[in-house]
């Protein structure tokens, strides 16, 4: 017995020890509570995915915190269901399959805690998915506050009185080409007292009449969308400037509509207008400008009819706290914005009209008012310098620093290697860049020094190349967003990119050097890859159906290559080689005797060699 209790005590003896010896890795592993509050910290989709697959607890844990459940194939229902049952936004945008109404009868029974419902995409409309099956999905979820349904072929007016009938609390609408509902749809928003944000764009049935109530509806909003090519937004306007006193955010995207009674509103904080017609807005912008000025944020966008200078100088005098500002600009303003003292985080130059008027014309040097600008706000987030007419060097420097920079658009600008080179030595926040058709880069070992880049486009760059993408994988392996088009990458360029393991979306039309090995390559190694734009020429394809099969959304561009047949380049190369050849043969040529001559000299040294 003695014994058997000694052995007992050593076996006691030797688990203490281990226990001491464990590693606080292990202990963390282990440990629920502490497992749960890491993995709620994590903020980025990335890391979660990497804290999933440490061990099955770390798994649990990360399932558990995902309150997001997204959805690429219905077939995929059943399991994602049964594991997010706690799931509170379901997104079915990402979704290749035309949902059925069993579907979302599924979904209510599924997700009784469901508070955000995102449903259909521009390039996939949902088809099949009925009014009926809609209106009894929301009566079985009466806590949803965010719904966004876009190209929802089959949703009546019916289905968005119920909507708004039966979730009392919704905050958040957004309606995108739905082209079956009319102004039924708008007054039973009236239902909704705790609306705040609102988006109507595309293609409705709606009428300007209908409009006008929409702010008299739904007095509460805080922030409007409104994007319509045919309709007039006048009434609108003035229902929303009148009604809505809390009103912060309007966006505006339109052909037909009377900016002027927006000088009623006084509460707005961020306008974007972009308009498509020959209006002059100078004074209305002026007037909205002088009541309304707490705005931080200011974009006017119309290419027929670019704001004029005083305009823009009123709107600079009269909005202390600006901190983004786009417009149409010239270098008087942008004089006088750099001497302002405004303390910007955005600056959007787009030079249109103006600014060449005064090129043309050699009035001005509007290079360094924009180098004074940037020098004087150098906690700048955000600069765009598309189609600025040739900025220097001194610009570029200017640029750099800027330590705080995330978002820089260079496109149809002289940059070049060395300029991109100073930038990436201290814009080390760099997230975005773009450098479309950027003419002076001829080397893409300079991209690799931007090494946290997110979003790159390199679109009608010829600088851009197989082994050049061999670089950018390895220096830019955060990338999420890749636009290529219009370049001279192959498949095996493509091959490459397997080292950006986080490709999230891949833009490639007009490249006539891929054939479609190096898609499914890409496709299959990446698994954050969703959404490719490619030739409409791989309709019916190989390559197209197993992109499909791993769940790749895709869109066909009808570019310049779309009637080609695959194999056509390879065979066009072969035939040049041919020609080649023929005029290398032409050009050499002798005539007959000298031919003769050279015949006999060979033939005797190789009998001499002999």
């Amino acid at each position: 017995m003695d014994r058997v209790e000694m052995e007992m005590a050593k076996h006691l003896q030797r688990q203490i020890i281990v226990s001491s010896e464990e590693s606080s890795v292990e202990k963390v592993t282990r440990d629920v509570s502490l497992v749960s509050a890491i993995v709620s910290r994590l903020t980025s989709v990335f890391d979660r995915h990497a804290a999933s697959i440490v061990c099955k607890l770390w798994n649990e844990s990360v399932t558990w915190e995902a309150h997001s459940l997204p959805v690429r194939s219905r077939s995929l229902l059943p399991l994602l269901f049964r594991r997010f049952s706690h799931a509170k936004f379901l997104n079915f945008r990402p979704c290749l399959d035309q949902l059925q109404d069993e579907d979302f009868s599924t979904a209510a029974s599924a997700l009784p805690h469901l508070h955000a419902l995102i449903l259909g995409h521009p390039e996939l409309p949902q088809e099949k998915l009925t009014d009926e099956g809609f209106s009894a999905f929301v009566k079985s979820c009466p806590r949803l506050r965010q719904v966004s349904l876009c190209c929802f072929a089959n949703l009546r007016d019916a289905g968005v009185r119920e909507l708004t009938r039966h979730c009392r609390d919704l905050i958040s609408l957004s309606l995108s080409s739905c082209r079956n509902l009319t102004d039924e749809s708008l007054d039973a928003l009236s239902n909704c007292k705790y609306l705040k944000e609102l988006t109507l764009k595309g293609i409705f049935l709606f009428t300007p009449s209908g409009l006008a109530r929409v702010g008299e509806n739904c007095p509460g909003l805080v922030s409007v969308r409104l994007e319509f090519e045919t309709l007039d937004i006048s009434l609108a306007l003035k229902s929303l400037a009148v009604n809505c006193q809390k009103l912060e955010t309007l966006s505006l995207k339109f052909r037909h509509g009377d900016l002027g009674e927006l000088s009623r509103c006084r509460s707005l904080v961020r306008l974007y207008i972009e308009a498509d017609n020959r209006n002059d807005v100078d004074i209305p912008i002026m007037n909205i400008a002088a009541a309304n000025r707490k705005l931080k944020e200011f974009s006017y966008v119309n290419t027929s009819v670019p704001l004029g200078d005083s305009a823009a100088l009123t709107i600079i005098h009269n909005c202390p706290d600006l901190e983004r500002l786009c417009f149409h600009s010239s270098g008087r303003s942008l004089s006088v914005l750099a001497q302002s003292g405004i303390q910007l985080k955005e600056i959007n130059a787009i030079f249109g009209w103006g600014i060449r008027d005064v090129m043309i014309h050699g009035q001005g040097t509007w290079d360094a008012e924009l180098e004074l600008l940037i020098r004087s706000n150098q906690q700048l987030e955000k600069i765009n310098l598309q189609n600025a007419l040739r900025p220097s060097l001194r610009t570029f420097s200017a640029i750099a620093l800027c330590s705080n920079l995330r978002h820089l658009d260079l496109s149809f600008t002289d940059v070049d290697n060395r300029s991109l080179a100073v930038i990436a030595k201290s814009a080390t926040a760099l997230q975005h860049l773009s450098l479309v058709k950027c003419e002076g880069v001829n080397d893409m070992k300079v991209l690799s020094n931007f090494k946290g880049l997110e979003y790159l486009n390199l679109d009608q760059c010829p600088f851009v190349n197989d082994e050049g993408l061999d670089f950018l994988s390895v220096g830019c392996s955060k990338l999420t967003d890749l636009s290529l088009a219009s370049t001279r990458i192959t498949d095996i360029g493509l091959e490459y990119l397997v080292e950006c393991g986080r490709l999230r979306t891949l833009r490639i039309p007009y490249c006539r050097g891929v054939q479609g090995p190096g898609l499914v390559t890409i496709a299959k190694c990446c698994s954050w890859l969703k959404y490719l734009v490619i030739s409409h020429r791989f309709q019916g394809s190989q390559a197209l159906e197993e992109l499909k099969r791993q769940y790749c959304m895709v869109r066909l561009d009808v570019d310049d290559l779309a009637l080609v047949p695959f194999g056509f380049y390879a065979m066009m190369d072969v035939a040049a080689r041919y020609d080649r050849l023929g005029d290398a043969l032409h050009c050499v040529s002798m005539d007959d005797a000298k031919l003769d001559d050279a015949m006999h000299c060979n033939y005797s040294s190789s009998w001499e060699t002999c």
